[in-house]
């Protein structure tokens, strides 16, 4: 699908389980998400993943190393009802072993790039719990803003937004 330096995204198939339940059985990965999950609840996770490319042409990506393949996390897009109206929420996870490598600044840097370049996305919207001081700085140094606090995954979660500036609804 896409590149960066040094990673490469692709859309996500079965074979990814167990890749994926990995990172999402990780209370340390999991931390500010939606907590860790079981098996089966990464299979139904995945399955909707799937779903939403054949649905909207879009989801989350797996983020691979280049070269060798090797996962490094996840990054993507999806559909979601945020204060009453549908956005594009943006959100990443990078496996703890490839913590502090900038793997995730690298990652969310290329996937804002292609969804805002070549799908066309008009703005994209990330919750971030606000003690999620790595994601934070991501966020900030894509130009993402702090636009208010909604709850949301039964926690208050800061929201962050990135209007795209070559699309015609933001110019």
């Amino acid at each position: 699908m896409f590149r960066s330096g040094r990673l490469q995204f692709r859309e996500m198939v079965q074979a990814d389980r167990e890749s994926l339940h990995e990172m999402f059985s990780d209370p340390a990965v999991m931390r500010f998400a939606e907590g860790t999950k079981t098996f089966a609840e990464t299979g139904e996770w995945l399955n909707r993943t799937i779903q939403d490319y054949r649905s909207f042409g879009i989801g989350f990506w797996m983020a691979e190393k280049r070269d060798s393949g090797e996962c490094v996390g996840q990054c993507g897009i999806r559909p979601r009802k945020i204060q009453g109206q549908v956005r594009v929420e943006f959100g990443y996870l990078i496996a703890r072993s490839y913590w502090g490598k900038g793997y995730g600044k690298e990652a969310a840097q290329a996937c804002r790039t292609f969804v805002f370049d070549h799908l066309g996305v008009p703005a994209l919207t990330s919750l971030i719990h606000p003690a999620n001081a790595p994601s934070i700085r991501i966020a900030r140094h894509l130009g993402m803003e702090k636009q208010g606090t909604v709850f949301k995954r039964k926690q208050w979660l800061d929201m962050y937004t990135l209007e795209n500036p070559f699309h015609s609804s933001t110019k």
